[in-house]
């Protein structure tokens, strides 16, 4: 482990703690903003100040901790509930939208990242060859990952499946491949395939990549918040309901803080590929966990705005600030108990794939 890996890793940890928390406060910023609730102050980071300045009645700022970050709204603090420009005062729809603005940017961002990693993946050419079976024929005959089949008999390829098309209808028999190598140079060689009994069909022992243009690449961006909540739904459910081998702290439970900026630190060592895929999961879980119905949590919060429209009249702010701190404690109680697990785990190897 030399110093420029160091270095890549404490800012890919850095950028994912950012990404994750900066556009989260943002959101609650700006409709807070759009809606004319006072926002007192506006600091990325934790800790104390290293910059800022005021701008419209704002502290905007940068903190030492650059691992969170919050917004200031008026209204939200004990002796300052009745401020003119309070939170509480605004209509229910408007509260309701600030408080989910957080997490629906947390989806947003996800979406956006995934696209830019659908980026990294475009691929025009039909025949592109992602891996190769060393004991099969294509291997023993010189074929290797990044290389591509132009055609086939004679044929050019036009579809990824072109070449099982061929397989399938001339079984056992002599193909003629045109190749062309990753760094360079065509060649043509003839392959024969070989029966497999796991598939019931004639192989030649490569995998080829499917077509992935600039327009897959933003669909799957845009479609990636609800397959990755289908997941994460599913996750968090087997978590709770003991399905998860080894419980809630167990090997592959809870994992907070200090485990994802140790994943984030393999995946930036893997390319910026497995970073950001680990950042657009990391951000669609913030904003999924950010709308639980839980004091401290955005959804606790959304909870009693719906159950005062409910009941027709505001609670005691005080009592309803107890409970949101009470919430807020067990919480960051539960994030200690977290990060032990998360040190323990890194300890001794016990993160699933990492060894």
């Amino acid at each position: 482990m030399n110093f420029l890996q160091l270095l890549i890793g404490a800012v890919a940890i850095v950028g994912m703690f950012l990404l994750l928390v900066g556009p989260h406060e943002f959101g609650h910023f700006a409709m807070a903003k759009l809606f004319k609730v006072g926002v007192y102050e506006f600091s990325l980071g934790l800790g104390k100040r290293l910059w800022s300045v005021t701008r419209n009645g704002t502290l905007y700022s940068i903190a030492a901790i650059p691992f969170g970050g919050f917004v200031r709204l008026a209204g939200m603090e004990p002796g300052d509930y009745d401020a003119p420009s309070s939170f509480h005062f605004k209509p229910a729809y408007q509260r309701l939208l600030i408080l989910f603005a957080g997490p629906l940017v947390n989806f947003l961002v996800a979406a956006l990242v995934w696209t830019g990693v659908g980026f990294t993946q475009l691929n025009s050419e039909p025949g592109k060859v992602m891996a190769v079976a060393k004991s099969g024929q294509a291997y023993a005959q010189g074929i290797r990952p990044g290389d591509a089949i132009q055609a086939v008999n004679g044929h050019p390829l036009a579809r990824p499946d072109d070449i099982r098309k061929v397989e399938d209808a001339n079984p056992g028999q002599p193909l003629v491949m045109t190749v062309r190598h990753a760094g360079g140079g065509t060649f043509t060689t003839t392959i024969t395939p070989v029966f497999n009994q796991q598939e019931n069909r004639y192989l030649i022992g490569i995998s080829t990549a499917g077509i992935f243009t600039p327009w897959n690449a933003v669909e799957t961006g845009a479609l990636f918040p609800f397959a990755a909540t289908k997941v994460l739904v599913q996750s968090m459910a087997q978590l709770v309901t003991g399905q998860v081998p080894g419980g809630f702290f167990g090997q592959q439970g809870a994992t907070g803080a200090i485990g994802f900026g140790y994943f984030t630190y393999e995946a930036a060592a893997q390319g910026l590929a497995s970073w950001l895929t680990l950042v657009a999961f990391l951000s669609m879980a913030l904003g999924l966990t950010n709308l639980l119905p839980l004091p401290a949590l955005d959804g606790g919060r959304m909870v009693v705005v719906l159950l005062e429209k409910l009941r027709g009249r505001p609670f005691d702010r005080k009592r309803e600030e107890a409970v949101q701190r009470a919430g807020l404690v067990a919480l960051l109680a539960l994030m200690a108990l977290i990060a032990f697990f998360d040190v323990q785990r890194i300890a001794t190897g016990q993160f699933p794939g990492i060894r």
